[in-house]
């Protein structure tokens, strides 16, 4: 206290207050001295950092008393870096009062100080009191790990750079106490005073047209800056024009700001010659500029030169504050090889080629708030392995071509930032370049938003790219896109597309009104979709198409106008868990070639179609899918496409659940169900083809299944068609049905039926059982032919054949239980039925009735009916052979009306409950070979009836028939025949009686 204190140790001790914390350092020999230089960089050996001060030596020190410090004490032989006394400092042997360089008391704990002593002249300002007011850059909080640039954190670089200053600093003044510990009881003031120590400390310069330095180069090239470790210069209000730039080439930290007290944007630095305004090119030089505006302008408007830099940094480190830059036909800031730039708030905006560029390994941050706006063409360039930029709250708007550029294995990372008016937000080009977005904003540019093209990559977390034209290209083999919770909406064309062999990974992104959501075009362009909604587009939700390939995993396609299209031949669609409902037209379709694999999804409320295939090699595969309540199909293959569902639920579609139509269309079905659709179950036409494998089709409005057009076939295999509105199953205007296996039950009037000519059935070991009115039935030109099959519980009748050439074939079948008739011919009809049981069915076995209806009959049994076992009437014709008509509770065969005949070959009518035989109003009954009759259930008498063309039977010869018993017994009639003799008739005239070949293969010739 009783002496004056140099002014380097005055700064020393405010460099405390500064820098908020002791630190101690051992030095470990005197070589220390030998290979320390004037930056305190090479030939130095790590000074290491040793404990704090106790709070005794904070005092001592002249440090504040509120200080924390830790109880330890410094080992003796290490020194402090801000000077004081404490017993670290002692020596050996000596009294603590002996280390006091100028006598201090050790009981002080403020020292007066006196006025600043000027140390250094020639132009530059003292070092006294320096230190104190020194603004070094603040540490940062390190940048994200996942944010660096490669694996080696080369952003987290330049966070490191710019805090080195004070590091550099601190050992500085670790140097001087170090050296003191060494020298004895006055080396302090001599170390301090010297010009090893002055040339590490601080200088503070101003530059103005009035001051010794009227520009920056010059004052950046005195020999007071080239020799101080730390440098700020002070620049004055006005336009400062430059012919030369300024230049930092030896490792320094310099500080360039504008003077105290100017206006925000009062500095400016210009040049019209091209050469750039400011250059740092020295591995550790690191350069801060705050407030200032660089600008480059031309006299008239110039082409792009990119050659014309404002900020040119090869080597070293600079930070940007709070600056504005421009040129008009270069480039605003430009980083290269070992350079890294950071720019805080700055505007970087109308240049003639890019705001921000950084190549061949150079490395850029833009952040906190910078704006890069109205660049000829870049707002930021990155091109060049190893080059690297790092964008952070920022905007980079209405760049003439894009806002952000990445090529030749460049990277780009931007967190927070908003892209938007540009021709193209971001492109990243090239195999190894790379971009990745996080919570950015990339919107309204004019053509995309993110473009990825020539094997580059690009990753995006949390983003949106909105009212683009385009929000997300992928191009060209080995490009790929990874994009996690971002939204592409508003897009005039897509939201996400990738083409001739690019790739895109989304998960749990939004799609959402564009015109296509999600687009893959060309052979190898891949789109992978987890948990994503592409809903709410123009057109498409998903569409592939020209070879593309898209798989999605539980997303969502609603309300589109479709919500997932496979075009072209080539492209593949595989779904799994997704929903693609709510469409206004349909919900997957695949066209011209295209192929769609869906598993697990829901197709429903579309306003036409669940499903669509059309055109030839169109494929559809589902497997557990639901298409329920669309507005006309659940399911529709066309004009030559395929599909074929597996488990998939079809139900309460406005029109079909299932419909094929088209010449090589086809449809397979396996356990799947298709219930209470308006129309059909499953429709074919058109020569569609459908292939049916235990399914249920049920409560359809009209039918269950229903095969129309010459050439439309289906197939159904162990199948139920079920309580459908009208009919079960059903073959009309010429189309086909082959069933095996089948039922078709309680439906409300038909459960097989045959309609119109060409139409035809074909059934095998099915059964037709408690239909409302029929079970089988051919109609108007139909035929039907059913093999073992089972025809009970009927409303109505069991089997019939009617009208015109309709007909009936039925080998091996039991109609039984039906509510009138077991199986009839009418209008026409033709009806044959060979080894059938027809029997219990309530009025009559079989029937004939109307002219030119015939019934043929073959070693069947028409027995236990309610009131005839064959009846025919009003003009048909009845052939029956081999076969039992017994215990009918009325009689075996009755015959109604003139022109009405049977014909009986050695058949056993015996046992019914009246009569055998009746006849009457001019019917005819022919009795050939060897009958069995009896008109009551006592008597049991064979009748040989010779074979004669006919037997005409006047009406009033049946006894018992309709309550009239005054006719001749038809056992006196057998009796009259057999007096006659008549031989056994031959095969030829049996056939001709027989008509049509009818059974010709079973006639004994």
């Amino acid at each position: 206290a009783s002496h004056e204190c140099p002014p380097v140790v005055q700064s020393c001790w405010r460099a405390e207050q500064l820098f908020g914390q002791w630190i101690v350092v051992k030095m470990d020999s005197m070589d220390m001295v030998d290979q320390f230089d004037g930056a305190g960089r090479s030939g130095e050996r790590a000074p290491k950092r040793a404990r704090p001060l106790t709070q005794a030596g904070a005092n001592a020190a002249g440090g504040s008393s509120s200080r924390q410090s830790s109880p330890e004490m410094a080992t003796p032989g290490e020194a402090h870096a801000f000077g004081g006394v404490d017993t670290s400092l002692e020596t050996p042997n000596e009294p603590a009062s002996s280390q006091s360089p100028v006598g201090w008391a050790r009981t002080s704990s403020t020292a007066s100080a006196q006025p600043a002593t000027p140390v250094m002249e020639d132009g530059g300002e003292p070092f006294a009191g320096m230190l104190s007011s020194v603004e070094l850059p603040a540490t940062r909080p390190p940048v994200d790990a996942g944010l660096a640039c490669d694996a080696g954190g080369d952003i987290d670089t330049v966070e490191t750079k710019f805090a080195s200053a004070e590091e550099d600093a601190a050992r500085m003044l670790a140097f001087a106490m170090g050296m003191n510990a060494r020298l004895g009881s006055d080396s302090l003031v001599r170390v301090l005073n010297s010009n090893v120590v002055q040339s590490i400390l601080c200088c503070e310069m101003t530059v103005g047209p009035t001051r010794h330095f009227s520009s920056l180069r010059d004052a950046l090239a005195s020999g007071q800056a080239t020799c101080a470790t730390v440098l700020r210069v002070n620049v004055e209000p006005g336009t400062h024009k430059m012919d030369i730039e300024a230049e930092v080439t030896d490792d320094r930290r310099v500080l360039i700001r504008p003077a105290p007290g100017s206006e925000p944007g009062s500095v400016i630095l210009s040049s019209t010659t091209g050469r750039p305004l400011l250059r740092v090119a020295s591995p550790g030089a690191s350069v801060e500029v705050r407030g200032l505006s660089f600008c480059f302008k031309t006299a008239q408007s110039a082409a792009t030169d990119l050659k014309q830099r404002c900020i040119w940094v090869t080597e070293g480190t600079m930070l940007l504050r709070d600056c504005k830059v421009s040129s008009d036909a270069g480039i605003g800031v430009c980083v290269l090889r070992n350079g890294i730039v950071r720019c805080e708030g700055c505007d970087l905006s109308d240049c003639g080629f890019v705001g921000v560029a950084s190549a061949q390994g150079g490395r850029a941050e833009i952040t906190k708030g910078c704006r890069i706006t109205r660049n000829r063409h870049f707002g930021v360039l990155a091109t060049d392995a190893g080059s690297c930029t790092m964008i952070r709250d920022s905007e980079l708007c209405d760049n003439g071509t894009y806002g952000v550029g990445v090529g030749a294995g460049a990277k780009v990372h931007a967190v927070a930032t908003k892209l938007e008016r540009n021709q193209v937000g971001i492109v990243s080009k090239g195999t190894g370049s790379h971009v990745h977005l996080n919570n950015c904003d990339v919107s309204a540019n004019v053509r995309m938003g993110l473009g990825v093209r020539e094997g580059a990559t690009a990753d995006a977390v949390d983003s949106k790219m909105q009212r683009n034209q385009y929000g997300l290209c992928v191009s060209n083999s080995g490009s790929l896109v990874t994009l996690t919770g971002c939204e592409l909406s508003e897009n005039i064309t897509h939201g996400v597309g990738a083409s001739e062999g690019g790739a895109i990974e989304a998960l749990s992104c939004q799609m959402r009104q564009n015109q296509v959501g999600v687009v893959s075009k060309g052979t190898g362009s891949t789109v992978v979709l987890r948990k994503c909604k592409a809903s709410e587009n123009g057109r498409i939700g998903v569409g592939i198409r020209e070879g593309g390939v898209a798989k999605a995993t539980g997303c969502e396609m609603r309300n589109n106008q479709y919500g997932v299209c496979a075009l072209n031949a080539g492209a593949v669609v595989s779904l799994k868990d997704c929903d693609a409902s709510h469409n206004e037209r349909y919900g997957i379709s695949s066209s011209d070639g295209g192929i769609i694999d869906a598993t697990d999804c829901r197709l429903n409320n579309n306003q036409q179609l669940g499903i669509g295939a059309w055109h030839s090699n169109s494929k559809v595969t589902l497997l557990r899918c639901v298409a329920n309540n669309n507005g006309r199909t659940g399911l529709a293959s066309r004009v030559g496409a395929s599909i074929s569902a597996v488990d998939c639920t079809l139900k309460r579609n406005s029109q079909f659940g299932v419909y094929v139509s088209g010449e090589g269309s086809r449809v397979q079905l396996e356990r799947c169900l298709s219930s209470s659709n308006g129309l059909y179950g499953v429709g074919a036409s058109e020569g569609g083809v459908a292939e049916v494998t235990s399914c249920r089709m049920e409560r359809n409005q009209q039918a269950g299944v229903v095969s129309k057009d010459a050439g439309s076939q289906i197939s159904l295999r162990d199948s139920e068609a079920s309580e459908n509105g009208r009919i079960g199953v059903a073959a009309i205007v010429g189309g086909s049905v082959d069933a095996e296996r089948c039922s078709f039950k309680r439906n409300e009037r038909v459960g097989m039926g045959s309609w119109n000519a060409g139409s035809k059935v074909t059934l095998v070991k099915c059964s037709s059982t408690h239909n409302g009115a029929t079970g089988l039935t051919a109609i108007e030109g139909g035929m039907l032919s059913a093999a073992q099959c089972l025809v009970s519980g009927n409303g109505r009748v069991g089997i019939v054949a009617k009208d015109g050439r309709s007909a009936v074939s039925l080998v091996e079948c039991t109609a039984r239980d039906n509510g009138r008739i077991g199986v009839g011919a009418r209008g026409q009809g033709q009806l044959e039925a060979v080894r059938c049981v027809i029997v219990n069915n309530q009025q009559s076995g079989v029937v004939a009735k109307d002219a030119g209806s015939k019934v043929s009959v073959v070693d069947s049994q028409l027995n236990d009916n309610g009131r005839y076992g064959l009846s025919v009437r009003e003009g048909g014709v009845a052939e029956v052979r081999g076969s039992e008509l017994k215990r009918n509770q009325h009689m075996g065969v009755c015959v109604w009306s003139a022109a009405s005949s049977v014909s009986l070959w050695s058949c056993d009518a015996s046992g019914n409950g009246h009569h055998s035989l009746g006849a009457r109003d001019g019917s005819v009954i022919h009795c050939y070979g060897h009958t069995l009759t009896h008109s009551g259930p006592a008597a049991q008498e064979e009748v040989p009836v010779p074979a004669l063309p006919g037997l005409e039977m006047g009406s009033r010869q049946c006894s018992g028939l309709d309550g009239l018993d005054d006719g001749l017994p038809v056992e006196a009639v057998n009796s009259m025949l057999a007096a006659n003799g008549a031989a056994e008739p031959r095969s030829a005239q049996l056939q001709q009686s027989l008509g049509d070949g009818f059974l010709e293969s079973l006639l004994d010739p």
